[in-house]
């Protein structure tokens, strides 16, 4: 049998303690107070079999923060009522708390039949029936017990062995986690702590987080139902021997998990479900009671439609914590008023993190798909968030909290459907949607078109502006531009880019002035003019020079050598020969050398000099020239 853990639930003195003491022969008040007033208090263990765990829960209403802690982890309910009292206030609130955790199995235990007739008995096991109409238990097994006496004793636990059979398995997010209930210390061992595995697994040596601190430490030792073990998986029960961390540093509701994967937040967005037994509405900015996991943090809720939640309605809500605390998506949760301390609803994480950034139908619609139960949905969600990014399935693992097993099939029918596109990026598949990606290529297109029409006379646009004019992350574009180079709308020209349709276009008397540059250039041969000189020597303005020499360059006629200077490729091809030919015979050339060859001064020299250098011609040994690849 696969693990399980079972939680009991009802009134107090209802004999659920009783009950459990009964079939497993453990009594879970463990408490000196719990025994000395027969109440109990906190949360209590037991085992029924090495599969089945049971954790024993309060029924005082003053104590339904333990009770929501106790029954926050388990996979199935036994709901206790006594036949003396028959339906009580804590049979309907832990009822209701069951419900909203979403507990989908579970049997009903009618206890002390000992003390009813056989006709009053009968009606009691009518209410509770009417009771459980439309929950999780209405088609759950009423069995007839006394602790007392032992009656139903061996029915109830076939019953619950048979369930525990048949129960379906919860999909295992495949991360380790376990939200810690108890925490003490044991002589010559130090701290431990004790909780339900809720998905993943733990090892003996494991380095875990202990959050929301995010503390790291070791895992020394692992026990379960009182057996060391090497490991524990989901729904076990565990307690963890954890090394140089003090019992003091850890507190009941912080969590544990590897390294890096619980979102830590002070702000999440939730799906509310309101009991149809709320006195009042859930109101807009209502100060609340929050049972998430095994914590109760205090919280203000701003409901995002409408002013309030009625009895029995939904709604989506985002509550502003007052301290941080440690949630992921689809957790589920209870609320309480503030005062009274009453159970009005509960919920499922949406989103743990803040969205303030987006606006409202944005927010809106991601908010409408995260409701749905579908991790499609989900994943296109969370893409869609974290536009215009790239994300990799392991981002989208961390921002699900699901493994990347569970999410290589939704990533794979998005894609198939045409809602995502895949890229690889540096040997990485990543996605984006779609209609994000056309959006960013339209938006490219368009700033091109417009920069052509605009600059007939200039070759392409800056490809360093273009990163800024389309507002996305860098890796983004880079994988846009590349799509449309690769694609053919797009032609690269070194820093240029360009729509590949496009050419430069002049008039007679442009192409008249760009001759005039070019013969300028091209006639100062080894001596290349600066921009100076040619703003004097052909008296055009500065910006004009400036778009003429970017085509000449573009063309290939020109390049430039400087920041001043620029030279003909017919003179770069005369230096080329000069150098092959003096090398012929020589070893060195100095800078007198090279002066004499180019017959110009130090001005162009030292310049020139240095541009075959950086051709990989020549190479500077001291105050010299080597030939290099020539």
């Amino acid at each position: 049998m696969q693990p399980i853990i079972w939680g009991t639930a009802g009134h107090i003195d209802h004999g659920k303690t009783a009950l459990i003491k009964a079939l497993t022969g453990t009594d879970t008040d463990r408490l000196q107070e719990e025994q000395e007033r027969g109440v109990t208090i906190d949360i209590g263990f037991a085992f029924l079999t090495d599969a089945i765990s049971l954790i024993d829960v309060p029924g005082h209403e003053k104590f339904i923060k333990n009770m929501v802690t106790g029954v926050a982890t388990i996979d199935a309910g036994l709901l206790v009522v006594a036949a003396d009292d028959g339906v009580m206030p804590q049979t309907r609130e832990h009822l209701g708390i069951m419900q909203l955790l979403e507990v989908s199995a579970g049997c009903v235990a009618i206890s002390k039949v000992d003390l009813v007739d056989d006709d009053w008995l009968d009606l009691v096991e009518e209410t509770i029936r009417e009771h459980i109409t439309g929950t999780f238990l209405e088609h759950a097994p009423v069995i007839r017990t006394s602790a007392e006496t032992g009656q139903g004793l061996d029915q109830l636990k076939a019953a619950i062995l048979d369930l525990s059979e048949k129960l379906p398995r919860r999909p295992d997010r495949g991360i380790p986690r376990l939200p810690v209930d108890r925490v003490f210390s044991v002589k010559g061992f130090g701290t431990v702590v004790t909780g339900s595995v809720l998905s993943g697994t733990f090892r003996t040596g494991d380095t875990v987080e202990v959050t929301p601190e995010r503390r790291l430490t070791k895992i020394r030792g692992i026990q379960t139902h009182g057996r060391t073990v090497e490991t524990v998986g989901m729904s076990e029960r565990a307690a963890l021997n954890l090394s140089d961390i003090d019992k003091e540093e850890i507190t009941r509701g912080v969590q544990l998990s590897a390294q890096g994967w619980l979102s830590v937040t002070d702000e999440f967005y939730a799906a509310i479900e309101m009991l149809d037994a709320a006195d009042r509405p859930l109101e807009h900015n209502q100060r609340l009671r929050l049972h998430l996991g095994t914590t109760e943090i205090l919280a203000r809720c701003s409901i995002l439609v409408n002013d309030e939640i009625p009895p029995g309605e939904t709604g989506v809500v985002k509550f502003r914590l007052e301290e941080q605390t440690v949630v992921a998506y689809t957790d589920r949760f209870i609320i309480r008023f503030y005062s009274p301390m009453v159970t009005i609803g509960g919920g499922r994480v949406l989103y743990p993190k803040s969205l303030r950034s987006l606006p409202k139908p944005e927010l809106t619609d991601i908010l409408e798909l995260l409701t749905s139960p579908e991790l499609p949905a989900a994943v296109k969600a969370v893409i869609r968030i974290r536009k215009p990014r790239l994300l990799s399935i392991a981002d989208l693992s961390k921002e699900l909290f699901f493994s990347e097993d569970h999410l290589r099939t939704p990533v794979d029918t998005l894609t198939e459907e045409g809602l995502l596109a895949a890229y690889v990026v540096e040997g990485e598949r990543k996605y984006i949607e779609t209609d994000v990606m056309q959006s960013l290529e339209a938006q490219a297109v368009e700033r091109l078109t417009q920069y052509h029409a605009n600059h007939p006379r200039e070759p392409g646009y800056p490809r360093s502006q273009l990163f800024q004019d389309l507002a996305a992350p860098d890796e983004t574009t880079e994988v846009l531009l590349e799509q449309l180079l690769e694609g053919g709308k797009l032609a690269e020209e070194g820093p240029l880019i360009k729509l590949s349709s496009h050419e430069i276009q002049l008039t007679p008397e442009e192409q008249q002035t760009k001759t005039r540059i070019r013969e300028f250039i091209l006639d100062a041969g080894l001596c290349p003019p600066t921009f100076k000189d040619m703003q004097d020597g052909l008296s055009i303005s500065e910006n004009e020079l400036g778009q003429y020499l970017k085509i000449l360059q573009y063309e290939g006629e020109v390049e430039r050598i400087t920041s001043e200077l620029y030279l003909h490729v017919d003179a770069k091809s005369v230096l080329k020969e000069k150098l092959h030919q003096y090398f012929t015979d020589k070893d060195a050339l100095s800078v007198g050398d090279f002066k004499q060859l180019i017959d110009g001064s130090r001005k162009y020299a030292i310049p020139l000099l240095e541009f075959t250098d950086a051709e990989g011609w020549t190479t500077r040994e001291g105050e010299v020239r080597k030939r290099k690849n020539l």
